[in-house]
């Protein structure tokens, strides 16, 4: 492999501590190899039977000290934020499961959200600037779902909530946020599953705020409504476009909004038990969008965002709904890790083991959606950046049917697009930007013409 392509895995795992320099060559080897064919087997990317045995050791080994892998990535996002000069990150945060029902033999496994289904959770906290380039992972915690027992659901809702699964969002907030550099605001992003009162007035850095899509009704002090009519029977305050993004049960579009904003009291809840009996209002920020003339047959969007920024004026409360539409970022890293990584199609015979495989896959994952956004965002950057020589001159050589590259590299965006194209992307006006799914098609691709380009080039 390349220079340049051990350089990234290396920065990336830097700080890796496992207390064996053979372990630590091991795991960076494993990232490298997987890096250039993230969705083979562990068998294919390897190579050969000497690492794939290694691989299938490190992942078993009861001793590893695999929290230092996620820790040493988180090094290297904080690194990243520090040498980027940034004065404000989203830390978007949110679940997803791995279901392994198709693997019935893998033991360790426990309940999904379906009842039929196995597999294991995954809760992730991503650091994304503002304009919505992902940084890397801040946080990550997996668990197995115990089997529910009878009467389980009163009994759940008696207890209080550092003994939930919902504390996982008060978790995230905390690891996700700790030792920030100096000067870093930072913005925590989460959708309807983490409005909970409690959430509101977790303790936190003063430098650190949360913004929540909320779903809950509530009381509001010094009002005889609710926060929902509230919010309804304020005066529209100005119309903002939407980005809405395409999902398998949807159009992608451009939705026009109409905005509402107000700062609101909410009064804390009475009647659930389990509550701190010490809790107090919160003032938060409020803001409604409601799209005006959804097309046919299209539900309208209405999201009510409640946070603990103080919302001043009409940009203030756009830039927020901006901010929130960052949060599609941690739904985009969760499909490139089981659709661009396959981590769902891993038959590891152990849950502990694919949690293992995870945390190596992460580094992967966050790589491959680091480029797409790159070539989006800063278009203009040399494709040196995040591609070797060999890699950007071979990618050259081989869409231009030429034996002779230029001197200096192309951007970002047009090597990108040129390895969309490896992977079928066909770049008409309809098809707007190359996803995550061309990108990773076509890396692998130049991989292998990378290598034939080195043989025929190495005289």
């Amino acid at each position: 492999m390349s220079d340049q392509e051990r350089n990234w895995v290396d920065e990336e795992m830097d700080s890796l501590k496992l207390g064996d320099e053979r372990l630590e060559k091991r795991v960076r080897k494993i990232i490298r190899d997987f890096s250039q064919n993230p969705t083979a087997s562990i068998p294919e990317f390897c190579g050969d039977r000497a690492a794939t045995q290694a691989t299938y050791n490190l992942l078993s080994q009861k001793n590893l000290k695999a929290q230092a892998i996620p820790a040493a990535q988180r090094q290297a996002t904080v690194h990243r934020i520090e040498q980027g000069g940034y004065r404000l990150i989203l830390a978007v945060q949110d679940t997803t499961e791995f279901n392994y029902s198709h693997h019935p033999a893998t033991t360790g496994l426990g309940g999904l959200d379906h009842p039929s289904y196995q597999g294991f959770f995954s809760h992730t906290t991503l650091a994304v600037t503002p304009e919505g380039l992902p940084l890397g992972l801040l946080a990550q915690e997996s668990w197995v779902r115990a089997k529910p027992q009878p009467d389980q659901k009163q009994a759940r809702a008696a207890r209080p909530i550092e003994q939930k699964e919902s504390y996982k969002w008060f978790k995230g907030l905390d690891q996700g946020t700790t030792n920030f550099p100096a000067g870093v605001s930072v913005l925590t992003i989460s959708d309807q599953e983490s409005d909970i009162f409690e959430y509101f007035v977790h303790p936190r850095p003063p430098q650190v705020d949360v913004l929540v899509r909320a779903w809950r009704e509530r009381q509001v002090e010094a009002e005889v409504s609710s926060l929902w009519a509230t919010i309804q029977s304020s005066p529209g305050q100005g119309r903002v476009e939407v980005e809405v993004c395409a999902t398998p049960k949807r159009v992608g579009r451009l939705a026009r909004c109409q905005v509402y904003y107000k700062q609101v009291t909410l009064k804390s809840p009475q009647k659930r038990p389990g509550l701190p009996p010490d809790l107090k209002p919160v003032t938060l920020g409020a803001v409604l969008i409601r799209e005006m003339n959804a097309p046919k047959g299209t539900k309208a969007i209405e999201w009510l965002l409640l946070t603990t920024w103080h919302i001043a004026s009409f940009e203030q409360a756009c830039q927020l709904i901006e901010f929130y539409s960052r949060r599609w970022l941690i739904e985009r890293f969760h499909f490139v890790l089981k659709s661009g990584c396959a981590l769902e199609q891993r038959q590891l015979k152990q849950e502990f083991r694919l949690e293992r495989f995870l945390l190596l896959a992460n580094v992967v994952a966050w790589r491959l959606l680091w480029l797409t956004y790159l070539g989006r965002i800063n278009p203009d950057l040399p494709c040196s950046v995040a591609l070797d020589p060999a890699e950007w001159q071979a990618l050259y050589c081989f869409i231009h049917k030429t034996a002779l590259a230029p001197p200096q590299p192309p951007s970002i965006h047009q090597a990108l697009s040129w390895i969309a194209q490896l992977g079928g992307f066909l770049g008409r006006k309809s098809d707007g930007a190359p996803g995550v799914k061309v990108l990773w098609r076509g890396w692998r691709r130049l991989f292998d013409i990378t290598q034939a380009w080195l043989i025929f080039n190495s005289s």
